[in-house]
């Protein structure tokens, strides 16, 4: 492109050119700036945004304010995935400027970096299908354009969040920095390797370079209520500016907080503050759409649910609440903790805590930064926390409301996690070790006496190691190491195994409540 700068000067000018590149293809929007040759760029890793800022002929920059200065408007190409439901979710966390922590560290908010570069964007969205193909992608259209600056109450939580960064940057722990510790505005990893590393000024510990990021939650948010919903906000543009605004408003997710209740932006301890005023409540008599869990489940009083219903009774939520708007925008992982009494009247956590079970293809070939475990423990956790108490009244059992913990993983403990879950990958890629031993097999997965904060087993009390429901097809044929024994008549395969996943050693998720027993 020959441009110096866009012919798109305005915000008006520049939304509504971006929405002229709804339903075209990768490839017209280069051929519209003269680029032809669209099969030899399509293995650049930048293939989708440089297509998009072609469109907007804005030439290819690195500037330290928004790339259509003019206008104040940064473009930002994001994509989307469809899920089984229906339902479309961001594909990833959004990716915004790197933070130079030597000059971030003068900043307030207002004058960060952030607000300098990212206050008012142009975001394309596109579906990325999936395909492994990658002259596929010159066929991907964008499918909508929003012009986007942060919606008053999200700004607020943003703020907090930032100053959140900035406070450990001026600390000197600008390496211990993790995107656990914030809401809606993250501090991701932004490199090629773990060598990528920044000098920050009041420490001489390197620290890993990062960037500021969208979590993909909040993205999730965004795209569900306004970019493919109908939720209107006005900071938020969708339609172009010559057409009328539409005022349909999508009811569909649930907020737990008004703008004032929130007007300080520390989300985490609004959480606290709501959920803890149940502290010390039997969980029957916990408060669920207007009238007690007990009322609620009096036919049914093991419902498998009940305990995460009461979490979203207690913030007043009518649906799930890890639906609810600030939780989805925040990454927020909700986890109802069940404490037990031993004898000697001590506190401890009978069950380990699980995770989704994982696909063995997927971990085979994906990178840790894109894993489903890396996103879990980059999240924050809410620990809802029930102790388990003898019910005189009934001869049964019951639960009293202990309270909350919120918190997310430290990078130390992170890296551990991060060890198993490469054992693991490695074990998937060189074929899993299986062995009897008297009616159960056995496997050389890393498993919870190994004290490595997580470990792997079965997601299900269903064994199988034949195709069906219960078990997953291998990328490489398990090894067995032991004869079937004579009585077991299944035919096991070595290309199916059941169905893991990861857990969370009890012990630990222990320690980090242990307070609320004291």
């Amino acid at each position: 492109m020959s441009e110096e700068k866009s012919p798109y000067i305005t915000k008006e000018q520049v939304h509504n050119r971006a929405k002229d590149a709804v339903g075209k293809t990768m490839r017209e929007l280069y051929n519209s700036a003269g680029v032809y040759n669209v099969d030899d760029l399509v293995k650049n890793k930048n293939f989708i945004g440089d297509a998009f800022e072609c469109w907007m002929k804005v030439p290819k920059n690195s500037r330290a304010e928004a790339d259509i200065v003019e206008a104040g408007v940064e473009l930002k190409a994001t994509p989307y995935k469809v899920l089984k439901s229906g339902k479309k979710s961001a594909k990833e966390r959004l990716v915004l400027n790197i933070i130079d922590y030597v000059e971030e560290a003068k900043q307030t908010f207002e004058t960060s970096s952030f607000q300098h570069k990212d206050k008012l964007m142009e975001l394309a969205f596109y579906e990325n299908d999936g395909s492994k193909n990658k002259k596929d992608k010159a066929n991907w259209k964008f499918d909508e354009s929003i012009l986007f600056s942060f919606p008053k109450k999200d700004l607020e939580v943003i703020k907090h969040d930032w100053e959140t960064i900035h406070e450990y940057i001026i600390e000197g722990k600008a390496h211990e920095i993790n995107e656990g510790l914030t809401d809606y505005l993250a501090a991701c990893t932004k490199g090629n390797s773990s060598k990528s590393v920044r000098k920050q000024p009041y420490s001489d510990i390197p620290a890993k370079q990062r960037a500021y990021s969208l979590k993909t939650g909040y993205m999730t948010s965004v795209l569900r209520d306004y970019v493919f919903g109908d939720e209107k906000d006005p900071a938020i543009r969708k339609a172009k500016f010559t057409e009328k605004e539409q005022n349909r408003v999508n009811s569909e997710t649930e907020s737990i907080f008004t703008e004032d209740e929130l007007q300080h932006g520390n989300l985490d301890k609004a959480l606290v503050d709501k959920l803890n005023k149940y502290k010390g409540i039997k969980l029957g008599k916990l408060p669920y759409r207007g009238r007690t869990l007990d009322d609620v489940l009096s036919k049914n009083k093991n419902v498998k649910q009940k305990f995460h219903m009461a979490v979203s009774g207690m913030l007043g939520l009518v649906g799930d609440a890890e639906a609810a708007e600030e939780i989805q925008k925040a990454d927020i992982l909700i986890k109802a903790v069940r404490v037990n009494k031993n004898s000697n009247g001590e506190f401890y956590i009978k069950e380990n805590m699980s995770f989704p079970a994982f696909d063995f293809k997927d971990i085979s070939s994906e990178n840790w930064e894109d894993s489903d475990l890396y996103k879990i423990v980059n999240s924050k956790f809410l620990f809802a926390v029930f102790e388990e108490t003898e019910d005189t009244q009934s001869n049964g059992l019951s639960y009293i409301f202990r309270g909350v913990k919120i918190w997310n993983m430290p990078n130390s403990d992170i890296e551990t996690v991060k060890r198993v879950w490469e054992d693991t990958k490695d074990k998937i890629n060189n074929g899993v070790e299986l062995r009897f031993k008297s009616n159960k097999i056995l496997n050389n997965f890393i498993n919870a006496t190994d004290n490595m904060i997580v470990h792997v087993r079965p997601h299900s009390r269903e064994s199988s190691y034949i195709k069906n429901k219960y078990s997953d097809e291998l990328p490489v044929p398990a090894k067995w190491l032991s004869d079937k024994p004579q009585n077991r008549k299944i035919d096991d395969s070595n290309l199916y195994m059941t169905r893991q996943c990861f857990w969370l050693n009890r012990d630990y998720v222990f320690e980090k409540i242990r307070k609320l027993f004291i």
